[in-house]
This record gives structure tokens, C-alpha cells and sequence, in this order.
């Protein structure tokens, strides 16, 4: 989407004609249930893969059944309405700086209150478990993609535009894995 569309409106009408399928990109990285939240400078949309297909809206209702449902009842439970409200509300209420830093310090403290923890979630096979795999954000003025993982909670960036976006090849970076730690002394 980034690089075949300037709008979210442009966005929406090419998702009419989007099928998601079952397909792993590798066996490193299997499909995983995502929701995306698109934004531009104007709009920003939510889009869900359901079972009836993919649903594009600011007012998506929450289902009702998720992973995650085994706490509820206990406040900030980790059911997938639940943990889109809190980011909604978070989002909606939260106050960030002026500079592209704290705005980038802002967007992953509001993920970060809402990621899945290891073991707190099962998803069938023994020893498994849903957990936040990566966390992602990019300014759309600078095409800077910024990046943390499960392994690594410091930010990562990627300048697209230090790339040849019109090339042919595919262009990936290996994500940072493993923990980043700043020891002062």
C-alpha cells in the first residue's frame, strides 16, 4: 500500500478487490490474524479480515469472540475489542510532543499498552502462545519506517527513501532481534 497509493481514499476502493488468503510468506513467518489502521494526512480507517471478508470502517463493531478471552473480567483483559478500545481510548486521550521523536516515543508507549505477552494467551498447541510480533509506524513527510519487535523494545528505523523505490528487486531489511540494552556504566 505504501507504495502504490497516496490516499487512504485511493486505499479503500483498491481493498474492494482484495482477497486475503491462508498463504505463510515463509515458514519463518507464518499467516497471522492482523488488523491494520491505514492513515494518510486527512483520514486514517481501520481495516479487519472477518469471515466474510475484509471490512474497512472507522465504527467497526468488536466481535465478540477472541483469543485473549480467558481475562475477562480482569481490567486491560487481552481480548481483541478490548485491546482495541483501550488503543483507541489511549490514542484519543494521550498527549504527544511536537517533535517526530516524541511523537514516535508517544505511538509505541499506546501499542505497548496493548501488546501480547508470552504466555498469557494459548493457541493450541502445547507451548504456544499469540504474542505481539512487531510493532510499526512511518512518517509519511520523511518515509522513515519505524520498528519494534517482540525480542527488541528500542526503535528501529528504516529511511525508504534511501532505497530506489521504482527498482524491481525486492528490498528487505532483517529485523533487529534480540535485546538492545544501553548499559551507563
Amino acid at each position: 500500500m505504501l507504495g502504490r497509493f497516496e490516499t487512504v481514499d485511493e486505499v479503500e476502493a483498491a481493498l474492494a478487490g482484495v482477497t486475503i488468503v491462508d498463504v505463510s510468506f515463509s515458514e519463518a513467518f507464518p499467516a497471522s490474524p492482523l488488523h491494520w489502521i491505514i492513515a494518510d494526512r486527512s483520514r486514517s480507517i481501520t481495516v479487519e479480515s472477518v469471515r466474510e471478508g475484509l471490512r474497512v470502517s472507522p465504527e467497526l463493531p468488536p466481535d465478540r469472540y477472541s483469543r485473549g478471552m480467558g481475562a475477562i473480567g480482569l481490567p486491560g483483559d487481552l481480548s481483541s475489542s478490548s485491546r482495541f478500545v483501550k488503543a483507541a481510548f489511549t490514542r484519543m486521550n494521550s498527549v504527544a510532543g511536537e517533535s517526530e521523536s516524541e511523537s514516535i516515543s508517544q505511538f509505541f508507549q499506546i501499542l505497548g499498552s496493548v501488546a501480547q505477552q508470552c504466555g498469557c494467551v494459548h493457541v493450541g498447541e502445547e507451548g504456544t502462545f499469540e504474542i505481539t510480533i512487531y510493532s510499526s509506524c512511518c512518517n509519511t513527510d520523511t518515509g522513515v519506517y519505524y520498528y519494534t519487535t517482540y525480542e527488541n523494545s528500542q526503535v528501529s528505523g528504516v529511511d525508504m527513501h534511501r532505497e530506489d523505490l521504482d527498482a524491481d528487486a525486492l528490498v528487505h531489511y532483517p529485523l533487529v532481534t534480540g535485546q538492545q540494552i544501553n548499559v551507563q556504566n
